[in-house]
């Protein structure tokens, strides 16, 4: 069902998990958008738009449906035995991950301040016990935006203030997402993960409130 270039992801993971968790996530994705578009799974052509860094023109970019195909936009995330799907008319990332994830090498300092000064600030001002949660909520925002706009974590954690979710925050909102043209929302999941997504807003203009779109929450196979 997963074509060539799924295919080859999949036989490059060492750990027969992490392979069944990623081929069962790709086959949700592929029912889903199958789903929208009235074809079968297997019928569903994906591509890759141009990267959004500026300067490079390589297809590495945002992951969309190929052939001039309806305008469905989506975005996939996996974290351990939990996949997200966002699916969109505009452009949307989505990221999860586990509250597990940070390594015990990377110390939460160091990566606070990899990320914006209004971002830093608003983390300087939880609870010493709520800082690593908050950070986590500022991470997959982050990634999320970092997907939506076809970059990744190469287009920076520095540049763009993407908020905290507004459960964290001190103020009970956070500091305001600065990218124009996009909104944020955190989504609920079950107990150990965090999630957000980011969707174009499409007057362009700034906004805390996404326009209407479609999550599903999925649980690949152990």
């Amino acid at each position: 069902m997963l074509d060539r270039r799924e295919g080859a992801r999949a036989a490059a993971f060492h750990d027969d998990r992490a392979r069944r968790r990623y081929v069962a996530s790709h086959i949700a994705l592929r029912t889903v958008l199958g789903g929208c578009l009235g074809i079968a799974p297997r019928e569903v052509r994906l591509t890759r738009e141009t990267c959004g860094l500026p300067h490079c023109a390589q297809p590495h970019g945002r992951p969309t449906l190929a052939g001039g195909a309806p305008a469905v936009e989506f975005s996939l995330s996996r974290s351990g035995g939990l996949a997200v799907v966002a699916l969109a008319a505009v452009a949307v990332g989505v990221d999860v991950e586990s509250r597990a994830f940070r390594h015990p090498d990377s110390p939460l300092d160091g990566m606070i301040r990899r990320l914006h000064p209004a971002e830093r600030a608003a983390l300087a001002e939880l609870p010493t016990a709520q800082r690593e949660e908050g950070f986590l909520s500022c991470w997959v925002r982050k990634e999320a935006y970092l997907k939506g706009i076809g970059t990744g974590l190469p287009g920076g954690l520095a540049g763009q203030c993407v908020g905290l979710a507004a459960d964290l925050a001190a103020d009970g909102r956070g500091p305001a997402p600065t990218p124009r043209g996009w909104a944020f929302a955190d989504l609920d999941l079950p107990p150990g993960h965090r999630a957000a997504l980011a969707v174009a807003v499409p007057d362009g203009g700034a906004s805390r409130t996404p326009p209407a779109l479609t999550v599903r929450t999925l649980r690949p196979p152990p």
